[in-house]
C-alpha cells in the first residue's frame, strides 16, 4: 500500500470495520512515538470532521505547531483512536451527518474510559452560537473555523489541564 501524499493525508475510501487502522488513520508527527508512561509536551490530538478540506486544514495547523494529529472523517472508530493513540484532546466538528459533535461529546462524558478528554467543539457558525452550545453540553472550549490560528494555543492549554 502506498502512503498518502502530504497534500492529501487521508485516503478517499476507508475500510468500514476499523477506520483507525494503518490504512485509514492520518497521523502526522514531528516527534517519535512515546511510551505510555511518558507525558508528551504536545500530546496526540484527535480531529473528527466530515469535511475533508476543514479536516486537512486543522491537521496542517496543529501539525505545524508540533502536535501529533490523528484524523477521522466521522465518529466511527473514535473511541479506538483515542485509546490507541492516548489522545487527551479531541477537536470535534459540530455538524456531521452521522452524529452531531455535541451529541458525541455527551457520549464521551458518559464513558469512564473517555472522561479524561478535553473536547473542543468547532464549527463555521458564530462564536456566540458556539458559546451557548458549550454551556449546554459542557465542552471544554469552542472555536469558529474562521479562527484556526487560535487552535494550537487552545489545544496546549487544554492538554496541560487535568479533567
Amino acid at each position: 500500500m502506498s502512503e498518502p501524499s502530504s497534500r492529501s493525508p487521508l485516503p478517499k475510501s476507508r475500510p468500514p470495520s476499523d477506520p483507525v487502522d494503518e490504512a485509514g488513520t492520518s497521523v502526522s508527527s514531528s516527534s517519535p512515538p512515546r511510551s505510555p508512561s511518558s507525558v508528551p509536551s504536545n500530546p496526540p490530538v484527535l480531529v473528527i470532521d466530515d469535511s475533508e478540506i476543514a479536516r486537512e486544514e486543522v491537521c496542517r495547523v496543529l501539525g505545524a505547531a508540533g502536535f501529533q494529529v490523528i484524523a477521522l472523517p466521522s465518529p466511527i472508530g473514535a473511541t479506538q483512536a483515542i485509546v490507541r493513540h492516548q489522545a487527551r484532546v479531541v477537536v470535534l466538528d459540530v455538524f456531521m451527518p452521522t452524529i452531531r459533535g455535541d451529541r458525541l461529546l455527551t457520549l464521551f462524558r458518559k464513558n469512564q474510559r473517555l472522561g479524561h478528554l478535553s473536547v473542543i467543539l468547532m464549527s463555521g457558525h458564530s462564536e456566540k452560537e458556539l458559546e451557548q452550545l458549550q454551556m449546554e453540553v459542557q465542552a471544554d472550549a469552542v472555536l469558529s473555523k474562521n479562527h484556526l490560528d487560535r487552535l494550537p494555543a487552545l489545544v496546549r492549554r487544554l492538554a496541560g489541564k487535568e479533567r
